[in-house]
């Protein structure tokens, strides 16, 4: 098996309106799509937890970004999605810490235009993520 380059892909999420954090979603799982039609591979917290924190929304947040560090740790690149927000993001700033502190190459990408990700908004969405 050859040895895979994994990318994590961080950007804000937590917001009290639930449109944004639709919006941020989507732009996750369209930039997350776009790399991996490039070749990359990448874990986007946004895409891959999504259904699971609506499937035991009884886990709290903790339990998520041990899940996501754990991710991270085994990751070669952290690429910073720069949403509105993601200097602010609590989660995003402890991504960026543990990169630092573990070595791993930190990258900031601008985020698409809301027109090349709308499309793709979950209907329904969990209270929290």
């Amino acid at each position: 098996m050859k040895h895979v380059k994994l990318i994590y892909l961080a950007c804000p999420y937590r917001d009290e309106d639930l449109n944004v954090r639709k919006k941020r979603c989507a732009a996750a799982h369209f930039v997350a799509a776009e790399l991996s039609s490039q070749g990359h591979h990448v874990f986007s917290p946004l895409t891959h937890n999504e259904i699971l924190v609506d499937l035991t929304q009884n886990l709290p947040g903790a339990h998520w970004l041990e899940f996501d560090l754990a991710i991270l740790s085994i990751c070669k690149k952290l690429l910073i999605l720069k949403l509105e927000g993601w200097e602010d993001s609590k989660g995003v700033q402890v991504e960026i810490a543990f990169a630092k502190k573990n070595g791993i190459p930190i990258e900031e990408m601008m985020p698409p235009e809301e027109a090349k990700f709308l499309h793709i908004i979950r209907p329904s969405l969990p209270k929290s993520l």
